[in-house]
């Protein structure tokens, strides 16, 4: 649902770098040369502030060690870096300084300056992390959790990781949700995860956001809403993607399937991957609507000129109406199959396609309650949904399915062609979205719920084929 954070780091730069940002973890020293040192790199005159640090530092002060780590390492007096920086970083934090420490950490972790080792990684940023460094801490968990740190404890890298989001560090406080989440290092909690998650979520951090969404998802869809939609302004890849579906299957809001192919692409454009087939789908099966309307359009058409035609005497010839092309059917391709010639009207007189109204009772043919004429799937709206009991080849067996697990009594089936022949499908109810369809469900026993799918008119429509397509007369 969310990514894990990639193990990349640089040194950090202080370019501009204020005395707010330095002094907020250095207290000014009492004696002249050190206040010297600290209110002259302060000042920005960087050349005399090395001359006084380098003075303290020599001495083994690892404050002003640490700032003429700085200086060297963003090249603030020769506007060059020098890597001389690492060595007074080593001075500082040999002196227990801990950003130094982190600082070595990180480049011992990369090889940046210094050959890589994790193991002295490990060590400085477990030096920095007992001095409540909160990055070195996450940093060092994340060493646990990875192995990296010459063991695979997740056990420690949770008890890290949840240190350092005591301390308010965003990415901490995901990690700690997902563990207590998953189970992993810790007993699973899952309104702890969402309380640690919801705590990163509120400090901004996009990923949290989006796994917020995930699980308020079936508690409560309008807050998940909100949670996907400040993700995906951050363009987060996932909440754009999860956003999307919403927007697609009308999960909690109106069906909108023009934003939902937008958003769709957006999480493409951010590079996630699996955004690429979720597109693709949602194109394909516009594309398909848009026959599909194409077609009752086709129909209505062919019924209008049919009615038209007078009722012919007994001294008229029939007029040899061809009807129009089902070419454009989207169905199930079976092997072996092959387009029947369409026959014409004056063959079989067209039986007019009775309009029914949404609320009302579905025409049933042959004495049967449950059973719905042929081709009344395709007069269904497209976007809306029902629910789907049964699929079965034995029209008996769904008639003692409705008796056996006491079905509601608005419960109707309709057939369909496979080249094996008659299928009947049984399907409840009609609704706008798919949250509708799920509160229906407890109208259904629940014996009989354990079958059920969800599906839109649209895909069952797909899969149709008149009963007669493969030379089966319809009974």
């Amino acid at each position: 649902m969310y990514k894990q954070e990639k193990n990349m780091f640089r040194i950090p730069t202080f370019i501009g770098l204020g005395s707010a940002l330095i002094f907020s973890s250095i207290a000014i020293a009492s004696d002249e040369n050190s206040g010297d040192c600290y209110q002259l790199f302060s000042a920005e005159n960087y050349s005399l502030a090395k001359q006084q640090c380098q003075e303290l530092a020599e001495l083994g002060d690892a404050k002003a060690a640490f700032l003429l780590a700085n200086i060297y390492y963003q090249g603030l007096d020769t506007n060059q870096e020098d890597q001389r920086g690492l060595f007074w970083d080593h001075i500082a934090a040999e002196k227990g300084h801990p950003e130094s420490a982190y600082r070595l950490g990180l480049a011992y972790q990369l090889g940046q300056g210094v050959s890589q080792s994790n193991s002295k990684a490990r060590n400085w940023y477990q030096q920095a992390a007992l001095a409540q460094h909160s990055k070195a801490q996450k940093l060092l968990a994340n060493m646990f959790e990875s192995g990296a740190a010459g063991e695979k404890n997740p056990s420690r890298a949770y008890q890290w990781y949840m240190r350092a989001a005591q301390q308010g560090l965003a990415d901490a406080q995901l990690k700690v949700g997902s563990m207590l989440l998953d189970g992993r290092g810790v007993e699973a909690n899952r309104a702890s995860a969402q309380h640690w998650i919801r705590k990163a979520a509120t400090a901004g951090n996009a990923n949290a956001q989006a796994a917020l969404g995930v699980m308020l998802t079936e508690i409560d869809p309008a807050e998940s809403l909100s949670w996907y939609e400040r993700s995906a302004e951050q363009g987060n890849g996932v909440a754009l993607q999860n956003l999307a579906l919403v927007y697609y299957v009308g999960q909690g809001v109106e069906v909108d399937h023009p934003r939902a192919v937008e958003l769709a692409q957006r999480a493409v454009d951010t590079g996630n991957k699996e955004a690429v087939s979720l597109l693709s789908l949602m194109r394909l099966e516009t594309e398909q609507q848009k026959v599909i309307e194409l077609q009752a359009e086709q129909q209505k058409l062919s019924q209008q000129i049919i009615a038209s035609i007078p009722e012919k005497t007994a001294d008229e010839r029939p007029l040899p109406l061809a009807p129009l092309s089902n070419d454009t059917v989207l169905a199930e391709p079976s092997a072996g199959y092959s387009e029947p010639e369409p026959e014409a009207l004056s063959k079989k007189e067209p039986e007019a396609v009775p309009q029914i109204e949404r609320k009302s009772e579905p025409v049933s043919q042959s004495g049967n309650p449950y059973r719905l004429k042929d081709g009344w799937v395709m007069r269904q709206s497209p976007p809306r949904f029902t629910i789907q009991l049964l699929y079965g080849k034995e029209e008996l067996g769904v008639l003692n399915y409705i008796k056996q697990h006491k079905l509601p009594d608005s419960v109707r089936y309709f057939r369909t062609q496979r080249e094996a022949g008659l299928f009947y499908v049984l399907v409840y109810g009609d609704y706008g979205t798919i949250d509708a369809a799920r509160e229906a469900l407890d109208d259904i026993p629940e014996l009989a719920q354990k079958s059920h799918w969800i599906r839109k008119y649209r895909r069952l429509q797909e899969l149709y084929l008149a009963p007669d397509s493969y030379g089966v007369a319809g009974q």
